[in-house]
């Protein structure tokens, strides 16, 4: 699971904290896949800026981190939009302890909600089908605290269980709230 589409989340979590990010690898994902849900697609600009912080472009580790950030951009657009259910979170890898895996969870939710909030979901009423549900539902996840030190098979099957949940809801929000975005978008150059 620490894949998304050839993303590596140990690479972007590194690169982020070298350019002093304002937020890590899964809070940034989760916040493209919430404004994207949202607005259809995300503007990269406002993006970003929020996860880079403004100004933040000059360094070599600045233009590194922005090209991975607008590479996982296109990349997340186009699972969002392919039809095939193909999105994968950007989450720590299997080998990382249950309890840093489940609070990167807890930031991708964090991230997803600000960025459907962003891109003018209203937190109270007026969202379609079941975007209210899952919007509460990410809130649980985002504000839960795992406690857990052991990797118990019973608490990694339920983790797994989680984040298929917390997938598949991404993908059933993006078509609810999307509806007439049915075909693949280019990719982006």
């Amino acid at each position: 699971m620490n894949e998304t589409a050839g993303f590596d989340y140990a690479g972007l979590e590194t690169a982020l904290q070298s350019v002093d990010a304002d937020c890590g690898a899964a809070e940034s994902h989760g916040l493209l896949c919430g404004i994207s849900c949202a607005a259809g697609k995300a503007d990269t600009v406002p993006w970003l800026e929020h996860i880079l912080g403004e100004g933040n472009t000059l360094s070599a580790a600045a233009q590194s981190c922005r090209e991975i950030l607008t590479a996982l951009y296109a990349s997340t657009l186009w699972h969002l939009n392919d039809g095939d259910l193909g999105l994968a979170l950007m989450l720590p890898g299997d080998d990382t302890p249950l309890a840093l895996r489940s609070k990167a969870l807890g930031q991708w939710c964090q991230g997803f909600l600000y960025g459907l909030a962003l891109g003018g979901v209203p937190e109270e009423g007026g969202q379609p089908g079941n975007v209210q549900e899952i919007m509460r539902d990410f809130y649980e996840i985002s504000q839960a605290s795992f406690d857990h030190d052991s990797d118990d098979e019973t608490d990694e099957a339920a983790y797994i269980e989680i984040v298929e949940y917390v997938r598949m809801s991404v993908l059933l929000c993006h078509e609810e709230l999307q509806p007439l975005h049915s075909q693949a978008p280019e990719r982006l150059q």
